[in-house]
């Protein structure tokens, strides 16, 4: 199903090994002290960054996906597992088991669409093995990332000549190479053409930002990360605008991802309002609103229904940064130490409508969007460590024609590994271990 010289799982399904965890090295990493500075990103190789899913999966294939009249895909942040890796290969596990052998009509998952922070914690060549290639080595389909703060900050002996230097080199080869860090395994790089770029498919457009280093904001553009991206931004806006009037007949779904969270309630993680108003300012320019914004950054799942006062229209803000840190983000008490409570409007500070709708802390998972001519289904799956079994965090549907975000009763049906797919988990504890 790869275009020549792609390849993803390999080929004989193999038992998850953490033994390239070294506690020593990652210990020591781990407590070396940096301040991050915003840093310069890389430019795209090709102008404009954007791709096809025809650039990495066949015409026959994604034909499939067109006949079948959806494209469903994987989404998650944050999945690094440095320290802890049994949470990051549980998920991604129960990711592969979920592609197991359907075909696109029965909703094979076309592709996982990264969310950030896939390297802790200096996003170094050395750790790929680790925290990217091993965990991934059965998924069967293609990768795709925008870089989060951790993939991007640099310490001062760091041997790389830029910073996002092998997250550039992983994911944004101009061919398909065999990268030295996967040792072997089958996967190779990804072709994207810049670490913000656009991706169209069938049913969908997403438009993925970087948005920088910082620990607490987001920032996409301005000082020295300059006004390419914002530039970038705007035309991928109007583009999306044009495509719409040439495909009246073929709809899709406009799907905005950046790593920090226009809203969040982790205690140790902060909303980034500045870089919300410049998102908001090239949309209001353009006349053209995302059916579904989606973030990482925080390491749980929230949801967000943001209603805009000049029409109406609800648009849903997720954050799906459980995806497999060594911990889970606890969340900013409200008065009287009490916890957030969802289904309270709030305000954006904008003057729009904010409703925290749901949160999720205690439990790591992915997210599972079908994308329809008209409708977005988005499944927040929560997966069981020991059995890989998953069951709903949360589901909800976009009326993508009418701009209406609806709660559903049930998400994806439970699914567990068949044993003749992938070997049974593992499940180790680098806290455990010694060398």
């Amino acid at each position: 199903m790869a275009s020549p010289g792609f390849a993803f799982a390999n080929p004989q399904p193999s038992p998850d090994n953490y033994d390239e965890f070294n506690p020593q090295d990652v210990y020591a990493d781990s407590g070396i002290n940096t301040t991050p500075v915003t840093e310069a990103i890389p430019a795209p190789w090709k102008n404009p960054p954007a791709m096809s899913l025809r650039d990495v999966l066949t015409e026959a294939t994604v034909e499939e996906i067109q006949d079948a009249g959806q494209i469903v895909f994987h989404v998650a942040g944050d999945t690094g597992g440095v320290k802890e890796p049994s949470h990051q290969f549980a998920v991604a596990d129960a990711m592969s088991a979920d592609i197991g052998t359907k075909d696109y009509d029965a909703g094979r998952p076309a592709f996982f669409f990264h969310l950030g922070d896939v390297v802790y914690y200096f996003g170094q060549e050395r750790y790929y093995y680790d925290q990217f290639y091993d965990p991934y080595r059965n998924y069967d389909a293609p990768i795709f990332a925008i870089p989060g703060n951790h993939d991007g900050v640099l310490f001062a002996s760091e041997p790389v000549p830029y910073s996002l230097a092998p997250f550039y080199g992983n994911f944004c080869s101009q061919t398909p190479t065999n990268d030295p860090a996967a040792k072997g395994f089958a996967r190779t790089t990804m072709t994207q053409p810049g670490v913000y770029f656009a991706m169209n498919a069938p049913f969908v457009k997403i438009i993925g930002l970087y948005s920088n280093t910082s620990e607490t904001v987001g920032v996409i553009g301005g000082g020295l990360v300059g006004t390419g991206q914002t530039t970038f931004l705007k035309n991928q806006l109007q583009a999306a605008v044009a495509q719409r009037a040439q495909k009246a007949a073929d709809p899709f779904a406009l799907i905005l991802a950046v790593h920090h969270p226009p809203f969040t309630i982790s205690s140790g993680h902060f909303p980034s309002p500045e870089m919300l108003a410049d998102i908001d300012k090239a949309c209001a320019a353009v006349g053209i609103w995302p059916d579904l914004v989606i973030s990482g950054h925080a390491h749980l799942y929230e949801r967000y229904t943001r209603v805009m006062k000049a029409d109406g229209r609800q648009i849903p803000y997720v954050v799906a940064g459980n995806g497999g840190y060594l911990d889970l983000s606890s969340v900013r008490q409200g008065k009287n130490g009490v916890n957030p409570q969802p289904g309270i409007p709030g305000n954006d500070g904008k003057g729009n409508q904010l409703t925290l709708d749901v949160y999720n802390n205690t439990v790591y998972g992915f997210v599972r969007l079908t994308v329809g001519p008209s409708s977005i289904l988005c499944e927040a799956l929560g997966v069981n460590e020991t059995t890989l079994a998953t069951s709903s965090l949360d589901a909800f549907t976009v009326d993508t024609a009418k701009h209406v975000v609806s709660a559903k009763g049930a998400a994806h049906p439970s699914m567990t590994r068949a044993g003749d797919v992938i070997k049974p988990h593992l499940k180790k504890s680098l806290k455990k271990k010694k060398k």
